[in-house]
């Protein structure tokens, strides 16, 4: 019994002493976070005044100021909030329709060339996008699209690695399902509307947060597709902070605290869904 007893405590322990090393870490990797958000508070000339050394005025602000956040107001930047905003949720539930549609096409119907086309859908998420972007400009350019909102979204829509993800789901789901409904008189679109999507939601949100979050990070792409201050997205209105003469560092710090905390929230929100459906879409 007390072997027993012995063991258990053991185990106890060892959970334990992990439980404090991952705390630990998780707090030696957010410290350049923390130190951001702080300096977001600072007045200007504070900023890096405690920064060669390493003691808890390095974290805390000395002096609170919301100075810098409203000096976002003069630079554009809430505009560029609300562009980010705008394209990403188009984006998300755009790319939600295309996706589930399209791994309920690869998963349910045999037809030709269903495994070539759907390597090609995963080839074409392994893609670097650096390597698209002069032909995908060639063709927004052709249609017109040139600085507009749906040069930002419709490339975007369709996602290999989701449409891969959905594809996956769809297969799991015993086709006994849809062979009833077909029997029952239902078209596919019914089957797709009303069976299989509602029984896809982590895959939905899944879905959808990763496509919310690469149109909330883009850079690139929207700095060569629109430029114009009217297209401006949050990523790029944070670099202009940045330029030759100087740096605006408390505008900087403060447009960076907002943009990571807008990304942070539906992520928090759905991150069981997320992680469960990326886990069981590895196993299956």
């Amino acid at each position: 019994m007390s072997a027993v007893h012995g063991t258990m405590s053991r185990r106890v322990g060892i959970t334990g002493a992990r439980y404090v090393l991952l705390v630990a870490l998780a707090c030696v990797l957010l410290l350049p976070l923390v130190w951001l958000v702080a300096s977001s508070f600072r007045p200007a000339g504070e900023i890096f005044a405690n920064s060669h050394q390493f003691s808890w005025r390095t974290f805390v602000p000395g002096r609170l100021t919301f100075e810098n956040y409203l000096s976002l107001t003069e630079s554009g930047f809430p505009r560029a909030l609300l562009n980010s905003l705008f394209v990403a949720l188009s984006t998300m539930l755009l790319g939600v329709v295309v996706n589930s549609a399209a791994g309920f096409a690869f998963a349910v119907f045999d037809f030709p060339g269903r495994k070539f086309l759907l390597i090609l859908v995963l080839a074409s998420a392994m893609m670097p996008f650096e390597a698209i972007v002069i032909p995908l400009y060639q063709i927004i350019r052709w249609f017109g699209w040139v600085d507009s909102y749906r040069a930002l979204i419709l490339p975007e829509v369709a996602n290999g690695l989701v449409i891969f993800l959905f594809r996956q789901f769809f297969v799991g789901v015993p086709k006994e399902f849809y062979e009833a409904a077909r029997v029952d008189g239902a078209s596919w679109l019914h089957i797709f509307l009303r069976i299989a999507l509602p029984l896809s939601w982590p895959v939905v949100v899944t879905g959808a947060l990763m496509q919310f979050i690469t149109q909330w990070e883009a850079f690139f792409w929207p700095l060569v597709a629109a430029p114009s201050p009217d297209h401006t997205l949050v990523q790029i209105a944070i670099t202009r902070n940045i330029s030759f003469e100087e740096t605006s560092w408390g505008r900087l710090f403060s447009s960076t605290t907002i943009a990571c905390l807008v990304a942070l929230i539906p992520f928090l929100a759905f991150q069981k869904l997320y992680l469960r459906n990326i886990a069981s879409s590895g196993l299956k």
